[in-house]
């Protein structure tokens, strides 16, 4: 039976090429013809059913009208269908369809019989009411439904398909408009008008593109598999919106058939031949559990399909149990993977904490490496000092000399001179041709031997002998005039310095700088003690010098200096650091006087590398800032940069140093005299030096980036090794799952019986 035809104006007759999607096929024009007819509306209803009012016309099949009723009792809405052709009715099969009706009527998901006037003229049967209308015409409304809505709405008529098949009920022609839903949406099967006891061998013809391919065959026998089929179908329409197959191709095949039998071929071949539908699968929401049922509904061969409805709702049940453990699979996933992150970050924190620790405890363990080394260097370099003063008062104490001197300042040829050349009266000609006249005084130029040969004894003596390396050696007089020098090669007279007077440098007077050259030269008194003089740059070699000087007294009555006598060295002859780390750890000069030198560079490995291959850098002026120097002096850890890498040369002394400064002292020492006071205090006796030692942060962070490496390393490893077996566990664990959710298939030859009895039938 069926109440949801009224208005449904899709209906065409065989004879005009049914291609509907939703109608039953037919086997006889004549029942076409009846159906027709009983179409046109009715006014008055066949007869009275006692116990009821009826309303309203619904609908009309081949062999009778439905009407809407009331039962006067309850007042409950009800349908009756009335069979008024009692000459083209099997009678054996409407009853059988009641019959199968009143059997199925305990499930609330069948629609109910309630009521049978099987002896009425008309005879009629009484129905519930369902008037929420067909499936089909809310998928005509809405065209598809949500994935979830779909899968409830799925469930529900295999409940109610499933109910069927237990009462040995096959309903042969499932679609969308033969499910009827309730006010409550609830799906309710309709239409038995084709269904068969599952023993029956009768064929049953279905719906295209709900009609399993075997259905369409005039020989099939009834199979729980055309259920299956077309329920599936039914599933693929609510995700899709379409029937599966359904083409515009596969219509024009089925078109072009001229009988029943052709057009059942076609439709057959078409499902057989073409490829599976994948429609439902590309939809979003559908997961892979619920394509494979589609798919497995589908089926073209029987055999590869559910073999009953019972399946289906296990498969359904189990994709609900692996969707109920989804959030657990994903908490089993997520869980130890935010435990791991969170172990991860605290492990890295960790790590950077130890390695910051780390850092720090290895900075400050260099930077008072660094102190005790700047400490070291300047305390050699002062031992360095009184080596080179006690070489030059050794020099200035020989009897030889004093007596080769004193007979040079005396002699004729020499004094008037230098006196000329030491007046303050005299203009600057006659102390221009006074000293050309002293540059060719014999005893003057046996005096430049003198000292050129004692010179050679610093310059060439053994090294590993730890000899002072003077540079130069020359003599003034008392009132600054160069007497004679020694050079340790042969220079050209307008090069040699002697016959000028120096009475404005430090090495002569003693004091920290020297006076202007125009300050009157009997108003600068001799220093009285030995003395380092103030570092200057040398015009004629471009390397940073100093002077030890010392006086000469020939009697030890006399209060001021006879002469002065004086030795330069240059500063990278200076042995100032000899360090395990090697390029990583440095020791350079700067000068320390305050004024526009201070921190300028005098003495650094690059300078004593060039100057070793005959360059200079004499061109370059590198120099510490004097804020900086301040910073270090107050601060024990200070980043430093070195100011000679700015130059090519430089660049392997760029980046990152940590520095310590120290200031270098002079040797205290006295005059030779018995007198106490002739000593010097000791706040005296600081240099115009300071001695720089750098150590490159990047070799003190080694071991920091050593244990970085090797702590991340071990990191990873731990990491991946429990990504791996989270991941064999999770595997395990879901095999497991899957391995216990599996179920037997039930036997198909347990779920329908065949016979070969065949009948030909009308529908609707």
């Amino acid at each position: 039976m069926r109440v949801d035809v009224v208005g449904n104006d899709k209906r065409k007759s065989f004879g005009h090429k049914l291609v509907s999607q939703d109608r039953t096929q037919y086997q006889t024009a004549g029942a076409q013809s009846a159906s027709q007819k009983l179409s046109v509306a009715a006014t008055t209803p066949p007869a009275d059913v006692p116990g009821y009012r009826l309303r309203s016309f619904l609908g009309a099949g081949a062999f009778g009208q439905v009407w809407v009723g009331q039962d006067l009792n309850t007042g409950r809405g009800v349908a009756v269908k009335f069979y008024l052709h009692r000459g083209g009715v099997n009678w054996s099969l409407l009853s059988r369809e009641v019959k199968n009706l009143v059997q199925l009527s305990a499930d609330r998901h069948v629609v109910q019989v309630l009521e049978v006037g099987w002896d009425a003229d008309p005879p009629y049967y009484v129905m519930e009411l369902v008037g929420g209308g067909s499936l089909e015409e809310r998928l005509e409304r809405v065209n598809r439904l949500s994935v979830s809505d779909a899968v409830e709405m799925f469930r529900k008529i295999l409940v109610g398909l499933n109910h069927c098949h237990g009462k040995g009920v096959l309903h042969c022609d499932l679609k969308p408009a033969n499910i009827l839903l309730g006010e409550d949406s609830e799906p309710r099967l309709a239409d038995f008008g084709q269904s068969r006891m599952s023993h029956d061998q009768t064929p049953a013809l279905g719906t295209l593109f709900y009609m399993a391919p075997e259905q369409a065959d005039l020989q099939s026998t009834p199979d729980a598999a055309w259920d299956v089929y077309a329920v599936g179908a039914i599933l693929y329409r609510l995700l899709t919106g379409e029937p599966p197959y359904r083409s515009d191709a596969v219509l024009g095949q089925i078109d072009t058939a001229e009988s029943l039998p052709q057009r059942l071929d076609h439709y057959r071949k078409a499902i057989e031949e073409s490829a599976p539908p994948t429609a439902h699968s590309k939809m979003r929401g559908v997961d892979r559990s619920l394509s494979r049922i589609v798919n497995r509904c589908l089926a073209a061969d029987p055999a590869q399909r559910y073999a009953n409805v019972q399946q289906i709702m296990q498969d359904l049940n189990r994709r609900d149990q692996i969707r109920a453990r989804r959030p657990l699979m994903l908490l089993g996933i997520v869980g130890p993977l935010l435990i791991l992150l969170a172990t991860g970050f605290y492990a890295a924190r960790s790590i950077e904490h130890a390695i910051e620790s780390t850092r720090v405890a290895l900075r400050r363990e260099a930077v008072g490496s660094n102190k005790l080394a700047a400490r070291f260097a300047a305390r050699t370099l002062e031992s360095e000092i009184e080596r080179y003063f006690d070489a030059a008062t050794r020099e200035a104490s020989s009897q030889d000399f004093h007596a080769l001197l004193q007979k040079t300042l005396d002699d004729t040829a020499v004094k008037p001179e230098r006196l000329t050349i030491g007046s303050p009266t005299a203009d600057p000609l006659s102390k221009t041709n006074a000293r050309e006249r002293l540059l060719d005084a014999p005893i003057r130029m046996q005096l430049d031997d003198y000292l050129a040969t004692r010179l050679h004894r610093y310059i060439d003596a053994d090294l590993s002998l730890r000899r002072p390396r003077f540079a130069t050696m020359f003599v003034t007089d008392s009132s600054g005039t160069m007497i004679a020098i020694g050079y340790d090669k042969p220079v050209e007279r307008d090069q040699n310095s002697a016959g000028q007077n120096f009475a404005y440098r430090t090495y002569f007077h003693g004091g920290r700088n020297d006076l202007v050259k125009s300050t009157p030269i009997d108003s600068i008194e001799p220093l009285r003690r030995t003395h380092l003089s103030s570092a200057f740059l040398s015009t004629a070699t471009g390397l940073w010098k100093v002077a030890v000087s010392t006086p000469i007294y020939f009697s030890d009555q006399r209060e001021r200096p006879d002469a002065v006598f004086v030795a330069t060295i240059n500063l990278g002859d200076f042995q100032l650091l000899q360090s395990e780390q090697g390029a990583n750890q440095i020791a350079v000069l700067l000068e320390a006087r305050e004024g526009p030198l201070r921190g300028t560079v005098l003495q650094h490995p690059l300078m004593d590398a060039l100057r070793e291959s005959g360059n200079t850098l004499a061109d370059e002026k590198f120099q510490v800032s004097s804020d900086l120097i301040d910073e270090i002096s107050k601060r024990d850890d200070v980043d430093y940069q070195d100011p000679v890498a700015k130059v090519p040369e430089g660049a392997p002394y760029a980046g990152d140093w940590i520095v310590a400064m120290q200031p270098v002292q002079l040797p205290i020492q006295d005059t030779g005299k018995d007198d106490d006071d002739d000593r010097i205090p000791p706040s005296d006796t600081a240099t115009d030096l300071l001695v720089l030692v750098q150590y490159r942060l990047s070799k003190v962070l080694a071991p920091v980036g050593q244990m970085r490496t090797m702590l991340m390393s071990e990191g990873a490893a731990a990491i991946i090794s429990t990504l791996f077996v989270m991941v064999a566990l999770w595997f395990f664990v879901r095999r497991s799952g899957e391995s216990k959710n599996e179920l037997p298939s039930v036997p198909e030859e347990e779920t329908s019986d065949r016979t070969g009895n065949t009948e030909t039938i009308a529908v609707n």
